[in-house]
């Protein structure tokens, strides 16, 4: 290939640029040229990777759908991390609360993150309408914290624990990610918080292309990105910090993962690139 592949990523965090630094000098390495580019948001992103600016893009789940909507099905997911299959959405709240299912939730107050964020907001306000009617009796209090993100920083999902903590809220709706960290972190008194709901399992991430994108640079980059060795220090490091143990080729059956969101993307009407 005569020119590098353009990759376009968020800068959610400071560690991103390691992060992509390793990609980058894993795929120069081993001869394919790659450089990359960070956005503030993944609306930029949709744009440019639409506009054919750059050649992939790291999509959230959100993203991956709106490029998919808006460029009329031409789009393609090639790859995604292990931990991108059967993501899931958790409903917390403290154990003294009385709150057992989503139908406990009428008249409560039942927090959301980002309004971008579908593992923290836009689900989880899907599953509570599917199950007690858009005109449910919930009083939704939304924390939205670092908008443009997708959820990507998370920071929102803290902000529900801190105000359930706090007397502040009732409940409220975070990633399993996020979850199990709480925990593993002890960011709450052993026995306060519990969940009540864990939905089914959806998809996340994965690297976008469009279809029209030359076959021989689809083909080098899930290459290059499925060789990387789990055992290898410095891709070890690497897959660390982005949170997966192994690359996963994106197949049918991984993209059955995203029609939930599509479906409540489009119901509350979400799927507007708006930047």
């Amino acid at each position: 290939m005569k020119k590098p592949i353009m990759l376009g990523a968020v800068a959610y965090d400071p560690k991103v640029i390691p992060i992509w630094d390793i990609i980058r000098d894993y795929f120069n390495d081993n001869g394919v040229r790659l450089y990359y580019i960070l956005f503030s948001n993944y609306e930029a992103q949709v744009e440019y990777l639409l506009s054919n600016k750059i050649d992939v893009a790291w999509n959230t789940n959100v993203a991956w759908v709106r490029s998919y909507e808006l460029s009329g099905g031409k789009t393609k997911a090639l790859v995604m991390r292990d931990t991108d299959i059967d993501f899931q959405s958790v409903f917390i709240t403290k154990a003294s609360s009385g709150i057992k299912k989503i139908e406990d939730l009428n008249t409560r107050k039942f927090a959301l993150g980002s309004a971008d964020s579908a593992q923290a907001a836009i689900l989880p306000l899907k599953y509570i309408e599917d199950k007690l009617g858009k005109n449910h009796d919930v009083n939704i209090v939304r924390f939205n914290s670092d908008l443009g993100k997708h959820g990507d920083t998370g920071r929102s999902e803290f902000d529900i624990l801190e105000a359930i903590l706090n007397d502040e809220i009732d409940a409220g709706a975070i990633g399993i990610s996020s979850w199990v960290r709480m925990i593993e972190d002890g960011m709450f008194p052993s026995g306060e918080i519990e969940s009540f709901y864990v939905s089914s399992g959806y998809c996340h991430c994965n690297f976008t292309v469009l279809e029209s994108l030359d076959k021989t640079i689809q083909e080098k980059f899930t290459e290059m990105l499925l060789s990387q060795d789990p055992n290898e220090p410095i891709i070890k490091k690497m897959m660390q910090m982005e949170g997966l143990n192994k690359w996963v080729k994106t197949g049918p059956e991984e993209l059955k993962g995203y029609e939930v969101l599509t479906q409540a993307m489009k119901e509350q009407d979400l799927m507007k690139n708006n930047w």
